[in-house]
C-alpha cells in the first residue's frame, strides 16, 4: 500500500508536496502551472517528483530516469523533502500515466514500492486524489 501523507502545503495554496512511497514524493500544484512544469492535463495537475536515494546510487538513478522514464530535467540537491535520503533528485518532464512509448510516474512508484503491485484505483486515489464510487 501507498503512503498518503502530505510533507507540505504552499502559504499561498499553490502547490501541495505528498510522498507516495518511502522514496517518491510528488509536488502538485493546486493552481495553474507557474513554473512551466508541463505535464498538466485536462483533468490531472502539473506536478513535479521527488526521488530519494544514496548519494552513491545518484549516477545510477540519473541513467534509469533518463533512460527508462525519459526524464531529462533532474537536479541533484540535499534532502527537503524526503529527509531519511542522503540526496534527493527532482525531477521534471515525467507523465503520470505510462503510455507503449513511456513510462511514467506509475511505474516509478511501482519499482520504487520493491515491485509490488498497485491497483490502478489506489494508484490513482493518491495521485490525483480521485476516488470512484462503487
Amino acid at each position: 500500500m501507498l503512503n498518503d501523507s502530505v510533507l507540505k502545503v504552499s502559504p499561498n495554496g499553490s502547490f501541495k508536496v505528498t510522498q507516495l512511497c518511502q522514496s517518491v514524493a510528488i509536488c502538485e500544484a493546486l493552481k495553474e502551472d507557474r513554473h512551466n512544469w508541463g505535464n498538466a492535463t485536462e483533468t490531472e495537475p502539473a506536478f513535479i517528483v521527488y526521488l530519494g536515494c544514496k548519494k552513491d546510487e545518484i549516477a545510477e538513478k540519473i541513467r534509469y530516469l533518463n533512460q527508462a522514464l525519459g526524464c531529462y530535467w533532474c537536479e541533484i540537491r540535499e534532502p527537503k523533502y524526503l529527509k531519511e535520503f542522503e540526496a534527493e533528485i527532482k525531477i521534471r518532464g515525467m507523465i503520470r500515466h505510462s503510455t507503449e512509448e513511456r513510462n511514467g510516474l506509475d511505474f516509478l512508484v511501482w519499482a520504487e514500492n520493491d515491485f509490488n503491485y498497485i491497483e490502478f484505483d489506489e494508484y490513482n486515489y493518491y495521485t490525483t486524489g480521485y476516488q470512484p464510487r462503487w
